[in-house]
């Protein structure tokens, strides 16, 4: 039975994107900055100097990726996509890229010098960044829409996540992440968050991750919601986000509280938020998003528009 729904879909990318726009101006802020001057609303200038709504790579990497992917699994597709980001500035809310992980842009680079789109993805230890995870939430919609088990969920996001980030803690925080969208999907309730853990916990112990792992054992812990605020942090590391982001869904009551909560751990603000709000999204619905938020966005018919693409080609209805 497919779970998902174009509302729902609408509900994780919009919620993905204004998570992004709400962080974009406080990203690199310190967390003492944060704590001094906290986020209390979606704002423009600040880091960038760009107006309230503007979103960054991380969503303009969903939208390029929802509209490519479909049946065909096409990733060479999905990299010309990314590509024409870089260097035309498409997908893009004013048609300039202006943010760009090092890690993307190498692998971005591996694959215009004729890389396989599979192969482009750096795999060291030190390639660990964020990027991936920022951009996965595709792989969630794509799997409910085809009827896809939990395993080929994660095997589908291991791919997405090596098109730039091709080592296994990466791939394993973008298949965690998977499989707890996967489960709010299925059911909008914070209990699902915990079910998602539970079913990665079962899914990587029986692949070759053990050391990755160890990793992760903290948030696949049951007490990892009680853990105190200042234990968490956020930064460019992909189990710093992943972790930002779900502590900050299981501590908060509504989408505006979860999304300036992960926004206040500072540092990468954007991601952090876009990876929340994302989740948030699925759970609160589109409604739950404040109308000043969504109605501030910038591109928000184009992004409208990516959405419908993918949810026809998809079959979602």
């Amino acid at each position: 039975m497919m779970n998902v729904t174009v509302e729902k879909v609408r509900g994780a990318v919009f919620g993905a994107a204004v998570g992004d726009a709400v962080g974009v101006p406080f990203e690199f802020t310190s967390p003492e900055q944060m704590k001094r001057r906290p986020a209390v609303d979606m704002v423009g200038g600040g880091t960038y100097h760009l107006p309230a709504g503007t979103w960054s790579d991380d969503t303009t990497m969903i939208l390029c990726t929802l509209d490519r992917l479909d049946e065909s699994k096409d990733y060479d597709a999905i990299m010309k996509a990314f590509l024409s980001w870089v260097n035309e500035g498409k997908y893009t809310p004013y048609g300039d890229c202006f943010d760009i992980g090092n890690t993307t842009r190498s692998a971005l680079m591996n694959y215009a010098r004729g890389s396989e789109p599979l192969h482009s993805g750096l795999d060291d230890a030190y390639s660990n960044g964020n990027g991936s995870l920022m951009r996965i939430i595709p792989a969630a919609l794509y799997a409910d829409a085809h009827r896809l088990t939990a395993d080929e969920a994660v095997s589908l996001a291991h791919e997405l996540s090596s098109l730039t980030h091709a080592h296994l803690r990466s791939r394993m925080g973008c298949g965690i992440f998977t499989c707890i969208a996967m489960c709010l999907l299925k059911y909008a309730d914070k209990s699902s968050v915990t079910e998602g853990l539970q079913l990665a916990g079962e899914i990587y112990s029986a692949r070759e991750y053990s050391q990755e792992t160890k990793k992760y054992a903290r948030l696949f812990s049951s007490s990892f919601g009680s853990l105190p605020e200042g234990e968490i942090r956020s930064s460019g590391y992909v189990l710093d986000t992943l972790e930002c982001a779900v502590w900050s869904l299981l501590n908060t009551e509504s989408y505006r509280e979860c999304i300036l909560k992960a926004v206040n751990f500072g540092k990468d603000t954007d991601t952090a938020a876009c990876v929340a709000g994302a989740l948030a999204g699925l759970l609160y619905g589109t409604e739950g998003i404040p109308e000043r938020w969504r109605e501030a966005l910038a591109g928000t018919e184009f992004i409208g528009n990516i959405v419908s693409g993918f949810c026809e080609r998809n079959n979602i209805v």
